[in-house]
């Protein structure tokens, strides 16, 4: 089974075709780029497979599951970062993993665990207690990573992940994401 399978996806806003008749398949475990200048409709997909935005026609599946019809078990199995920084600068990095630990109805015992294992993964454990409006770029998105990782999604959506990040960051970043894919199989779209 593929892990995603998009069949004439198709998204209009009004008279505008934002995404036109897509087609296209995921194999489990695989790193998939979506490639296209500004105004593509890449964002637009991402909504779509993400359940965040509904298609104007066609069909999609994330892991068997029809984005549509099946929108709730599509959001267990998925991660996302949005191509916008997200994390609540007023929280610490901690109070923000366990804002999305709660999210996943994830029980308290698995949920620390599963935090303290993020925040080591991804560097952050000295910065755990402080808060994010302090941090730079690359931590913050280091953070929401983190975030959309934390139940141990089978697909990681990234939109735009390194937008802003200095060179060393965007390394460091596409790092962290490729251990973490060899570490749990995760496919990253």
């Amino acid at each position: 089974m593929d892990c995603v399978n998009i069949h004439q996806l198709t998204k209009y806003y009004q008279s505008i075709a934002a995404v036109k008749h897509l087609c296209l398949k995921v194999k489990k475990g695989t790193i998939f780029g979506l490639l296209g200048p500004n105004g593509a409709g890449k964002s637009t997909t991402i909504k779509m497979l993400t359940t965040l935005l509904p298609p104007t026609s066609g069909t999609a599946t994330i892991l068997g599951y029809d984005i549509v019809k099946e929108s709730n078990e599509v959001r267990k199995e998925i991660g996302y970062v949005p191509q916008l920084l997200s994390a609540d600068g007023e929280l610490t990095a901690y109070e923000n993993l366990l804002f999305s630990g709660k999210l996943y109805n994830l029980e308290k015992e698995y949920r620390e665990e599963r935090i303290d294992e993020v925040l080591h993964f991804l560097g952050l454990t000295l910065s755990k207690d402080k808060l994010v409006g302090g941090f730079s770029g690359g931590m913050i998105r280091r953070l929401e990573i983190g975030q959309a990782l934390l139940h141990e999604p089978k697909l990681l959506f990234l939109d735009e992940p390194t937008v802003g990040l200095d060179p060393g960051a965007k390394v460091a970043l596409w790092k962290y994401i490729l251990e973490w894919k060899e570490k749990e199989g995760t496919t990253v779209f």
